[in-house]
């Protein structure tokens, strides 16, 4: 198969309770805005017919609404988002640590997480600072993103872990 112009990947929660993963892509003769159009419908078909986006429905099982944030410096989106965790690691030491957060499509540099996260979560004490954490069970990391000056929506920081069963 050749290289698709573009292509959306999606996992879905069916109505079954199965993970389901959707991909489409672009075609050669397909414009950019009647790509993104099949993309918005297709997921909307799958709405109609029971799918759930698989970060919505993780965060619908932590029993707690996703809410807003207040807004967070220069070009701050309101919504906040969701991805699985899966490693907590130092960044930087000193007066002001900073950890990073890896999962989801942020597995390779993660996003930035301050101590007052981890530690409303129940877990800072429990990191080792000089190694890559594992969490045991299941969390998810809520993180809200920024404007770059590219324009482009980036992540900010995560907000909030939350055990997720």
């Amino acid at each position: 198969m050749q290289e698709a112009r573009a292509s959306f990947n999606g996992y879905f929660l069916s109505p079954n309770g199965s993970k389901d993963q959707f991909t489409l892509r672009q075609p050669d003769e397909q414009s950019d805005k009647e790509f993104i159009l099949r993309v918005r419908n297709f997921t909307k078909l799958l709405a109609e017919q029971g799918w759930t986006p698989w970060e919505a429905a993780a965060v619908a099982e932590t029993s707690s609404p996703l809410p807003t944030a207040e807004g967070n410096g220069r070009g701050a989106s309101a919504a906040q988002k969701a991805f699985e965790l899966e490693s907590i690691q130092l960044a930087a030491g000193g007066e002001h640590p900073r950890w990073v957060v890896k999962g989801g499509n942020f597995k390779k540099f993660g996003v930035t997480c301050w101590p007052e996260v981890l530690e409303a979560a129940g877990i800072a004490e429990k990191l080792d600072p000089m190694r890559e954490n594992k969490p045991k069970g299941r969390w998810l990391a809520r993180y809200v993103e920024r404007e770059n000056d590219e324009g482009r929506l980036v992540p900010d920081k995560v907000v909030e872990l939350v055990k997720a069963g």
